[in-house]
């Protein structure tokens, strides 16, 4: 934004309304739900998180907020400031797989992926809930009438345990998508990495996309709820 109002006179404001009864783990708080998100604040009695609504937006001239300074009672978590940047950015920022990936990745590959990040440990935990990020490359970036996709599949998992887990739930359903040609048309490599030791470097080439943002357990929207 520029330091000149008369550049960029407006700022847009977004309704945030006390949440009744806030989850942590509910897909408004980790911005898997698209027209909504909850975020988590404190320094306001009886209240610990804020339900901001996508559709409830609206642009005030800049000026107005001379006349409003923030309340520094109130807090919010870095984690929180991050899946929010993320779920209000995926609303403008929409990046799709071509539609022919699309439909070849859908009842295979995507559901061999969806099936194990679902999977629950002894604790009721599902995976996906250890997996920050998931990043795709393809190639060609556009509807093949024939031919093969070639996909490359990153999974950023939180720690070691998940790492060996998810590959252990992988191997097996993904072997067809890496053997030879592939699978539905689909040519597969795929590696997983702990978040705290993989380089901002080592994500070059990789996207990640709507389609399959849901699938891991941060904030970025994925899905409408309906």
């Amino acid at each position: 934004m520029s330091e000149r109002i008369e550049t960029d006179p407006n700022i847009e404001f977004l309704v945030a309304e006390p949440v009744k009864k806030y989850n942590p783990r509910s897909a408004e708080a980790t911005g898997k739900n698209l027209r909504r998100f909850h975020l988590s604040i404190s320094g306001v009695p009886n209240t610990e998180a804020l339900a901001c609504d996508i559709n409830r937006r609206f642009f005030v001239h800049r000026k107005a907020c001379l006349r409003h300074p923030p309340d520094v009672n109130v807090g919010i978590l870095e984690e929180s400031v991050r899946n929010f940047a993320g779920w209000i950015a995926r609303y403008y920022t929409r990046i799709a797989l071509p539609d022919e990936l699309t439909r070849r990745a859908r009842n295979g590959l995507y559901k061999c992926i969806k099936n194990a990040l679902e999977k629950k440990s002894a604790t009721g935990e599902k995976l996906l809930n250890s997996i920050d990020k998931i990043y795709v490359n393809w190639d060609p970036n556009f509807d093949l009438q024939s031919g093969l996709y070639r996909v490359h599949i990153l999974f950023l998992c939180a720690d070691a345990d998940a790492d060996i887990r998810l590959s252990s739930l992988l191997e097996l359903p993904l072997g067809p998508f890496t053997r030879g040609d592939g699978q539905d048309g689909i040519k597969l490599e795929y590696e997983n990495k702990v978040k705290s030791e993989t380089f901002v470097s080592e994500l070059d080439g990789y996207k990640r996309l709507s389609e399959w943002d849901y699938l891991s357990n941060l904030g970025d929207v994925a899905e409408d709820e309906g």
